[in-house]
């Protein structure tokens, strides 16, 4: 068995079912680390460069839905859980596919998992990719899987809006920890530093509105008395899946391409 069809059954074992965030941010350990327990540095997973960005902020949702950051709340806490575990899911069953080889697994994801021990790809750019499929593509099918449970109001969206705060407390040190370019030009807090903190916030806020936007698009068609929500939902849940992730696949492989990241 070749060393790439070793890691990848290894993997699938930490990709079970999860139901709590605790349950979330341990697979997520156990996969960033399995992933690259066989490398050392210089050499780079993608998997678990993009996991460890992950597990950073699924960790920070955990502590804000168990109140241990203060200067953050949400109103529907229950809500934003269940977002969390939805959004986690479709994560690991896309490893759970590429771990059996499935001709399933999502495009958005393939272009980052083929390409895991590609060299030249830097951390930093196997974490944006990662973003890109988890975002522009897993996001809004996990809001409309949710939202079967808990309908979007304004409380839920305000709750959906946080978590670009979370990304925002973190960005600076995600960017650093991944050698972000204009982290790497410049010290820590320099104004080339804060400008790409700024750009990246801009960047997760305007993918999360455009993931909210198209699962509403999608909402509008569902019909709570009908088969697996109507078939115009099911008819409209397939196109934008189709056009998702297709989309996700372009730009997670300019992505991996592209020479700098800020």
């Amino acid at each position: 068995m070749t060393l790439e069809a070793t890691g990848r059954r290894d993997l699938a074992e930490f990709c079970g079912e999860v139901s709590t965030i605790q349950e979330v941010v341990a697979a997520l350990t156990a996969i960033r680390d399995a992933a690259a327990a066989d490398i050392t540095r210089p050499a780079v997973d993608g998997i678990s460069a993009f996991t460890r960005l992950y597990t950073i902020i699924t960790q920070n949702v955990l502590d804000t839905v168990e109140g241990r950051r203060p200067k953050r709340e949400f109103r529907d806490p229950e809500f934003l859980t269940l977002l969390d575990l939805e959004f986690a899911k479709r994560y690991l069953a896309a490893v759970r596919a590429y771990s059996e080889d499935s001709p399933g697994t999502p495009k958005a994801w393939s272009v980052l998992f083929r390409r895991r021990r590609a060299p030249g790809i830097r951390h930093v750019n196997f974490a944006a990719a990662g973003v890109n499929a988890h975002v522009n593509f897993d996001l809004t099918f996990a809001l409309l899987e949710t939202w079967r449970t808990f309908p979007p109001n304004r409380d839920r969206h305000h709750d959906y809006n946080q978590v670009n705060g979370i990304f925002a407390d973190e960005m600076n040190g995600l960017r650093d920890d991944f050698d972000a370019f204009l982290s790497e030009i410049d010290v820590d807090g320099s104004p080339a530093d804060r400008m790409g903190n700024l750009l990246s916030g801009l960047l997760v806020r305007w993918t999360r509105a455009v993931a909210w936007w198209a699962a509403r698009w999608v909402w509008r068609h569902y019909d709570p008395v009908g088969t697996l929500g109507g078939l115009a939902y099911r008819k409209a849940y397939d196109r934008m899946h189709r056009r998702q992730d297709r989309a996700a696949q372009a730009v997670g492989w300019a992505v991996l391409k592209a020479p700098r990241i800020p």
